[in-house]
């Protein structure tokens, strides 16, 4: 049920903006959680080489083309006026450079980028191992993490670029200074997936700058993070060309602010796993999220650090830690198994007349690689072989994410997670069709990983 703000008009309008690498949305509400207008935008990566990466300066025109069409779409519906505040989601351990005039340096590297697993482990020895960055930071360091960039900017980047670098950014964080000018904070939640802040602090560490060889580079880092902003701090309102392009400053002056402030306040970014847990009601300490979206995700709210284990460890804009199994393997293994526009009215059914278990066909998901379970290569294998049945098919590869989501389930209770006997997921699937199913077959795989205590993988 949504809950009314307070100190707000009642007729005032919020958006929320996601930025994702599959794709842009941005969505208004009023205050009773009704869904007013939205506006969807395409997001195309670099991938060539091995590598993912988005350009700044489409991230630049998706936050503008956002704001005009939103603004579109409200003036249509007779309440631009109304428009008072947004929100960002954007993705965890993305991030990018600019330089003096907000300009790209280099593409933001994505989280889900392969290439970067052997310069993480390159800097995780500079520091001596895991061991050492728990002292520093609290959490574990994982590949994906802004770090990782660094140390293979050590490597790729040219000094002339490194030094004309004004701001190291996490995506949330562009995002955010595309839409207000303000480039120079970033979130909690944003500075928690860098592997540069201290978890407990919430302050920057240099001693993790350690992780890179050049002298001159680790200077250049420390001098180039934005300052770490409360959850209620502003960032600013919308830009100054944005406004004269919109129209937001002439027809918005119902309400009693000084001219700039009457158009939209946008508030530092949410961020997708930390919007997870939201979406998913698991707020507080002791909630677990499950999303099944390009990547599938177990996360779950904590008031202390993991007693034990590797979960990835972050922060909450509003103070419990965030505990985090990633896989890099969700959605897009369903992609490939089935195609991306299936019938899945027919999948489905097909799927439903296929006994649990698939009578013994199982099938290893791994399209990218999986560090945490030790797979360091794609890797999708059918025992004993390939169905020709597609229900069965898509069945077995259903079972085969609930299973993998079941397998996180049971770290976050191994490293001292407090969760119901038989935990259901908090967040529906987002990035497919077939939610309702895929929810079904992974209660059935959480019994069954009960019972097997661990997933264990064929040896390659």
């Amino acid at each position: 049920m949504a809950e009314s703000l307070q100190h707000l008009l009642p007729e005032s309008v919020i958006t929320g903006w996601d930025f994702s690498t599959g794709a842009v949305k941005c969505l208004s509400f009023d205050l009773d959680g009704r869904t007013l207008a939205e506006v969807r935008l395409p997001t195309d990566l670099w991938t060539e080489g091995g590598v993912s990466e988005l350009n700044l300066m489409q991230l630049e025109g998706q936050a503008r083309a956002s704001v005009r069409a939103i603004a579109d779409r409200l003036r249509e519906l007779g309440r631009l006026k109304d428009w008072v505040a947004g929100g960002i989601s954007a993705t965890h351990h993305t991030a990018g450079r600019i330089d003096a005039n907000h300009n790209q340096v280099r593409r933001a590297i994505c989280w889900n980028d392969h290439s970067l697993a052997s310069y993480h482990a390159r800097g995780l020895e500079r520091l001596a191992g895991q061991d050492t960055v728990q002292k520093l930071i609290g959490g574990p360091w994982a590949i994906r993490y802004t770090l990782s960039h660094l140390v293979k900017d050590e490597v790729t980047l040219s000094p002339v670029d490194w030094r004309r670098t004004q701001r190291i950014l996490p995506h949330g964080s562009l995002a955010a200074g595309y839409l207000t000018g303000n480039f120079d904070v970033v979130s909690v939640s944003a500075a928690a997936s860098t592997g540069i802040m201290d978890l407990r602090t919430l302050e920057w560490c240099p001693a993790m700058l350690h992780a890179l060889e050049n002298p001159e580079y680790k200077q250049l880092a420390w001098q180039q993070l934005p300052r770490i902003a409360d959850q209620f701090e502003l960032v600013g309102p919308l830009s100054d060309s944005l406004a004269m392009e919109n129209w937001l400053d002439w027809g918005n002056n119902t309400r009693l602010l000084p001219p700039r402030f009457q158009r939209p306040l946008i508030f530092p970014t949410s961020d997708d796993q930390q919007a997870g847990l939201v979406g998913g009601g698991a707020v507080d300490a002791g909630q677990m999220a499950i999303i099944l979206g390009n990547s599938a995700v177990v996360n779950s709210s904590y008031s202390e650090l993991p007693s034990r284990g590797s979960l990835d460890v972050m922060r909450l804009n509003w103070g419990p830690y965030l505990w985090m199994r990633c896989f890099n393997n969700g959605a897009q293994f369903l992609d490939r198994m089935v195609g991306l526009q299936p019938d899945w009215e027919l999948l489905e059914r097909e799927a439903r007349a296929c006994p649990p278990g698939c009578e013994g066909t199982v099938v290893l998901p791994f399209i990218a690689p999986e560090p945490s379970l030790g797979v360091t290569a794609p890797r999708v294998e059918w025992h004993p072989s390939e169905p020709k049945e597609i229900g069965k098919k898509f069945r077995a590869a259903l079972e085969a994410l609930a299973y993998l989501i079941a397998h996180g389930v049971r770290e976050h209770e191994d490293a001292g997670q407090r969760l119901p006997a038989s935990p259901c997921p908090a967040a529906s699937p987002a990035a497919s069709s077939c939610a309702k199913s895929w929810l079904q077959f992974w209660i059935g795989s959480w019994s069954a990983c009960n019972r097997m205590r661990v997933l264990r993988l064929a040896p390659p």
